[in-house]
Formats: C-alpha cells, structure tokens, sequence
C-alpha cells in the first residue's frame, strides 16, 4: 500500500484500537470469570481485534492482520469454549500487541519474535497451550476496595501470586514474566470488591492534526496581545483625558482674568491692538474647543472600553476554547503506566497495585506528553528501590501487596501530581554516603546537612544510592531526568520521604504552556516577570529587620527564616539601591527551597503570551521564557529555580542535556562507536548522537567493531548484544580483558530479562539500555554518567 494518506489514517485508527485493546486485557485479569463484566470485555476486545485486522487488510499489512485475527481467535475461544484468560495468555496477547505497535511505529521486527507470538497464540487456540494458572487463580489477586468518594476516579491494577497446580517455587527465586509466581495470599471476590475505569459518554468527534491545533492556537495567541494592545490605547486615551482635564482646570483659574481683560476693552473708547482682539477672539473659540473635545474625547473612551470589554470576552473565551481543544484527560496515558508496573511486577517478583486519583483532570496535550517521562522513571524508582519484596514487607510487618499512587489536582494555574508510594523510604543516611562518594560535600558538610536537604540530592545528576546498576536504575540518571523534564515545564518537584513508610514525589508543572500570569517587575532600569504561581510574598519590610544567620542575610517569612538576596545581584543588572528605611521584596519559591529578592519596583500582574525562544537563548540561565507586551515590547520571564540556586549559591542545573555533557566532557569532539548489525538501528544512533555533538563511527559486529579500537581510540562504545560473527556480550568482555578496558561499553538491546541484563553486566558492560525503552537523552545522559565515571 502506497497511499500515504490511507496509511496516516490507519495508523490513528490501529493506535486507537491499541489502546483500547491494552486497557481492556488490564481491565479483564481483574475480573473473575463468573462476573457479568468480564464477558463484556472479551466482547469488546474480540470486536477490536476484528476491525484491526479488516483494517489491517484493506492497507495489506499481513503482519497485523495475522495476529489480529489469532487474538480474535483467543477472544472467541475465552467467551465460547471457556478458555481461561491467564497471566500466561495475557502475556503472549501483550506480547503480539507490541509487535503490532512497533510496527505502526515503523520499527523493524524481529521475525523469529513474530513466529513465536503467533505460535502462541495458535496453540492458546487449538488448547495444546494450557494455562499454568488455573480459573482459581483469580481468586488469589488481592484487591482493593475503592473508597465511594473515588469510585469513579480510580484505576486499579495488579500483578500478585496466582495459584497454580504446579509445586511452588522455592521463595529465593526471583519469578520471571511468563513463570508462575507462588501463592501469597487467599481471599473471596466480592462484587463490591471490583473497580473498573467508568467511561465517560461517547460524543461525536472530528479527527484534527495537532499541527493543525498548534497553528490555531498560535492564532489565538495573537488575539489575546491584539486585546493587550487595546488596552494600552484605551491607557492611552485615558491618560489623555486627564492632561485635557487639567487642561481646562488651568483654563478655569485664568478665566476670569481673561472677562475681565475683554470687558476692558469693549468699556475702552480708544481703539483696541488688533492682534490683541485677535488673540482675544481666539481664546474665547479655545473654550469652545477645549469644552467640545472633552466631550467627544470621554463618548470615544467610553466606546473603547465597551469594546474593549467584548473583545476581551470574545478573546478570553477563544483561547479557552482553543485551550479546550488542546485538553487531554490524564487517563488517556494510564494504560501506557499499568502495562508497564503489570510486566515490572511479574520481572521482581513484586505484588503492586496502581491507584489513580484524579484520572479525569484535564491537562494540555504538550504538557501531558512531557510528563510520561517523568512519570515512567518515577514508577520504576518506586518499583526497583520503594517496593519491597512479599517476603519483607510481612517481615517489617506490612501488607505483601505494595501500593504506588498518582494523584493528580488542578490548582488554579497549576497542575499538580503526586506520585506516591508505600515502600521502604529513602535513607537520608545512604544519601549523605553517596554526597560524600561522589565528592559534592565532605563528610562534616554532608553531614550538616538536614534530613529535607539531603533528600532534595537524589535530583543531582549521577547520584544513586543503589548499590547496583539496572537496566532499571543504578546510575543516578531518573530522578536527574524528572527534574530537568519538569523544569523545562517550568515547574517545579519536591520529595517526601519517611524511612520505612513511604516516598512521595510533587511535581507542579502549569495548565498552559502558552498563557501565563506574570508579576512584572524592575531593576534599574529593565523590567522582567516572573511566574505568579512561584511567587508566595510582595511586600515593602523594614530594612532592619534583616538578620544574618549561617552567613546569609535572612529575613523572617512565615514565621520561618528565609534567605534574602538581591536580584539585581544575581543577575548582574544595575539596581538602583534604595537609601530608605524599607525595601520591596519578592519571595519565590524553587525546587530548592524558598529565596526573597530585594527589587526596585513591583509593577503589576498580567496574563502574558509566551513566544518560543530561539536556539541561542534556549539554554540560558535564569530564562524561563519570553513574552509580549501590549505596547509590542518583549520581556523576558525569569526562571525561579535558576534564581534561587544562584542566589544559593549552587549550580544551575542544566537547560539541555547537551548542555551538560558539553560542560562535564572534554572540549574535543567525542569519538563514539556504534556497533549494531542493523542498519535502521545504526543510523537513527548515529543521527542522535551526532545531533548531541559526538563524531561517530559505525560497525556491523562485534569482530569489525574489535579491529576499529585495536586502530584508534573511542571516547565509548555504545553496542548491541545479538550479532552475528562476535555478539555484544563478547565484544564487552574481550575489551574489558585488553589494554582498552578502561573504554566504557553500553549495552543497548532489545534483551531485557533480568538475567539477560545481568549477563551484560557480568560482561563488564558499564550501561544496560533495552531498546523497547529507548529514550534519547537517558542513552546522553548515560554516556555523560559512563565517562565522566571512567578512570
């Protein structure tokens, strides 16, 4: 099929049914058998997959349209010959959803992974493929009873030991995806006990391009300063209309000199000056004058601000109309998260269930998708260091199920979501040992340092308090990744942690990222603005009441010390320094902490417009944006967090990822190796890393790719494990045996069992990145961490 637009329609349309497919398997693993709903989903399902694979036919990709119609097969056989959907079933149904979206993706697939699914999935059907689990299973899952207040906002899923009639495996072994985990715990369904996602009624919809919503809304952008810009005229005239009022108030104090003037000339027999009658004559048209275009000049404000009145009505409502357009409820990215803790859990060994609070809120398309990543590496971190084992959360006398909550809440002009979990903590003093390992702070500065201070240093690049690197964590790159995504939001994240009971992470990004109401301020004499969400105090204080303590001047806000610091200062702009008794200041709160900056004037607050800036001033400190003024002047909006680390004295942290490694890594160009024997693979890791700065080269396998380092150096070898002549494993360990061991080798491969990536790591590989989960700048950021780490 060679129809470009055909093939654009069908990819909408098979991601919609991808979506709906995944939900529905989640939704239907926690419904036993014998409930009314099950039978629904199944038929739902089985529908799905028949109109994927109809669509699959009529663009003629086989691929699709052959495992479409092997799991409307499954969905037949489960709803009409009684074909237990176990884990094991799932997991193969899973496993052909995925090769259908790397598909539509455009990636290559694996053939032999295609004739596996799809041998699965023929004996699933023909019944020589029996589930280890029996129907009994379901009723080992534990399940939680949604609170009435929630019902309708909460999303459950569970992955917990099933039952099964084989003898159980000993409690060391770590359970696989695809094993049978042994039995943790009994209990009785109840109808009561179930909890689904309530859909929200079908409306009728129009397919619309995002591009094509991007450019509506720039439009509407443009509305909002077209009403700005009228409200400085309408300024304008009245600053007008009082200079004609003092006008004809100085005119009323000369008046009577003025008659008395003109009555002594007409009493006057002698001839009068004729240019004085003239003057006299035209005084006296002035006043007319002056009475008429006060007149006409109050009826035209007034007509103004009638105008101006509609048109800020019309204009406000566009852009939330337009802004609605953009909205995207956040359950719309929930199954993408209960997929992934289902396939972690079922990895370690792990029962967890996901709770969603909030699923509904609205949030716009760009800000949601920028904040899967954060969300991603925030469950795994809950999933790899909160969650503890069945064996040791009864052993600290806890439930054997684990709890992770996202809540999500609007905020005024704020999102804000909380990512919670009931795990183990974070130990303030594994931290401290990880400041000091990393050579940030000395033992005695560590630690100083409160149990909040520390906590907040899990957000530094490369730290970790993991004693072993995973494909899941280990290299101090997660939560480094949140902040940095969050932050280029311009948001801000904090950490709650009580060891032993629990971890909770709060990100506040904002609703829009075009629309923004913004403190105006100035220094000498520049004016800037910053975000009113991040601005907790303005007020005029005694400047006696300014303390020092730790070396800091402090004043009290709150009743808490607070650091005070001139903005001027931190930003290298003249100020003008007042003499008085008081000065302004502006509290504003960062991912640190909270930091009051002395400035010269507190103008105003406005909703301003943000226009995109360009590459050179992307990566600028303190700039967190740039916006219009009514009267068509720029001003540039302030970053709060990279205000208060400098006024903290701390290091920025980095506007992009390149940024970092271009300030950690030598100044020559890096020389990277990338060893992969397919050619899609190698060129889309060529494309990205030489985009980031890198010089690359490029080998087949593993023996080209050995010959290449005996000839000349590389800064880091970034290799693929499955290859013919010398795979990746091999290639690892014959460098870390050689005189080149001290190049640092990451793995990056679709392999991803845990013992497959303990393999690599046996190796000697100093990175394991699985291609399934492939994000540019975590594989930037763990060569940043791999070579700045290498002796």
């Amino acid at each position: 099929m060679n129809d470009p637009e055909l093939l654009n329609i069908f990819r909408v349309e098979v991601e919609e049914y991808l979506q709906a497919l995944n939900n529905g398997l989640l939704q239907a693993e926690m419904i036993p058998p014998d409930d009314p709903s099950y039978k629904i989903h199944i038929r739902e399902m089985n529908r799905v997959a028949h109109s994927m694979k109809g669509a699959a036919r009529a663009v003629s990709i086989g691929v699709i349209e052959s495992i479409a119609h092997y799991m409307e097969e499954v969905f037949d056989a489960v709803m009409k010959s009684g074909l237990d959907l176990s884990p094991d079933v799932a997991d193969t149904i899973y496993d052909g959803l995925d090769l259908i979206q790397s598909v539509v993706d455009g990636r290559e697939h694996d053939p032999d992974l295609l004739a596996m699914v799809i041998q699965n999935l023929e004996k699933i059907v023909s019944g020589t493929l029996k589930a280890d689990a029996t129907s009994d299973s379901r009723q080992m899952q534990a399940v939680h009873v949604v609170r009435p207040e929630d019902a309708d906002e909460s999303i459950l899923t569970s992955d917990h030991p099933e039952a099964d009639r084989a003898p159980a495996a000993p409690a060391t072994t770590s359970p696989r995806r695809g094993d049978i985990h042994p039995a943790a715990a009994t209990g009785q369904f109840s109808q009561t006990d179930l909890s689904t996602l309530v859909m929200r009624p079908v409306e009728e919809t129009v397919r619309v391009t995002v591009s094509k919503l991007d450019r509506l809304m720039a439009e509407s952008t443009e509305l909002l300063v077209a009403r700005m810009h009228s409200e400085e005229q309408a300024q304008a005239i009245a600053d007008l209309r009082r200079s004609l009022s003092r006008w004809q108030r100085e005119w009323r104090t000369v008046r009577t000199a003025y008659i008395r003037l003109v009555r002594r000339f007409q009493d006057d027999s002698r001839e009068a000056n004729a240019e004085l009658l003239q003057l006299l004559r035209f005084l006296e048209n002035n006043q007319r004058y002056l009475a008429d275009n006060h007149r006409q000049l109050t009826e035209l404000a007034g007509q103004v601000a009638s105008h101006n009145t509609q048109l800020a009505t019309l204009a406000d409502q566009f852009q939330d109309d337009i802004s609605g357009m953009r909205m995207m409820p956040f359950e719309s990215i929930v199954g993408l998260f209960q997929r992934m803790l289902r396939d972690l859990a079922r990895d370690m060994g792990k029962n967890i269930q996901l709770d969603i609070i909030g699923a509904g809120v609205e949030i716009d398309k760009m800000v949601l998708e920028s904040l899967k990543d954060p969300l991603t590496h925030l469950l795994r971190n809950a999933v790899d260091h909160g969650i503890e084992t069945p064996e040791a959360r009864m052993l600290a006398g806890k439930s054997p199920s684990g709890h992770i909550q996202i809540s999500v809440e609007q905020r005024g002009s704020e999102i804000v979501l909380k990512v919670s979990d009931d795990g183990r903590g974070i130990d303030p003093q594994r931290v401290r040992r990880s400041i000091v390992n990393n050579r940030l702070m000395n033992d005695t500065e560590a630690a100083a340092l409160s149990d909040e201070e520390v906590r907040l240093y899990i957000f530094h690049p490369g730290l970790s308090t993991s004693d072993r690197v995973t494909a899941l964590s280990g290299r101090g790159l997660g939560m480094d990744i949140v902040r940095d995504r969050v932050e280029s939001l311009r948001g801000r994240v904090g950490v709650q942690s009580v060891l032993g009971e629990g971890t909770t992470v709060i990100m506040n990004v904002p609703v829009s990222l075009t629309r923004i109401r913004c403190i105006l301020l100035r220094v000498g004499d520049q004016q800037f603005g910053v975000p009113s969400a991040v601005v907790l105090r303005m007020e005029q204080i005694a400047r006696d009441s300014i303390f020092t303590a730790e070396g800091r001047d402090m004043i009290m806000l709150n009743h808490r010390p607070v650091p005070v610091a001139s903005l001027g200062a931190v930003l290298d702009v003249a100020s003008v320094q007042s003499a008085g008794d008081t000065l302004r200041i502006v509290a504003l709160q960062g991912t640190d902490r909270v930091v009051a900056f002395e400035v010269d004037h507190l103008v105003s607050e406005q909703e301003l417009v943000l226009k995109p800036l360009g590459p050179e001033l992307a990566r600028a400190p303190f700039v967190a944006g740039a916006a219009l003024l009514g009267s068509g002047n720029v001003i540039i909006i302030l970053d709060a967090n990279d205000l208060v680390r400098r006024a903290m004295g701390a290091p920025l942290a980095r506007r992009r990822t390149q940024t970092l490694i271009a300030a950690a890594l030598p100044q020559r160009r890096m020389r990277v190796l990338v060893v992969d024997d397919s050619i899609t693979t190698r060129t889309l890791e060529k494309n990205i890393l030489e985009t980031a700065g890198f010089d690359v080269m490029v080998a087949i396998n593993g023996l080209e790719a050995w010959q290449m380092i005996t000839e000349e150096p590389f800064d880091v070898v970034i290799s693929d494990v499955e290859m013919p002549l010398m795979n990746g494993l091999e290639l690892t360990e014959r460098i870390k045996t050689s005189a080149y061991r001290q190049t640092p080798v990451i793995l990056l491969t679709s392999l991803g069992k845990p013992e497959q990536r303990e393999a690599g790591l046996r190796a000697g590989a100093d990175g394991y990145l699985i291609k399934s989960r492939f994000d540019q700048a975590e594989l930037l950021q763990t060569i940043y961490s791999v070579v700045v780490s290498a002796p």
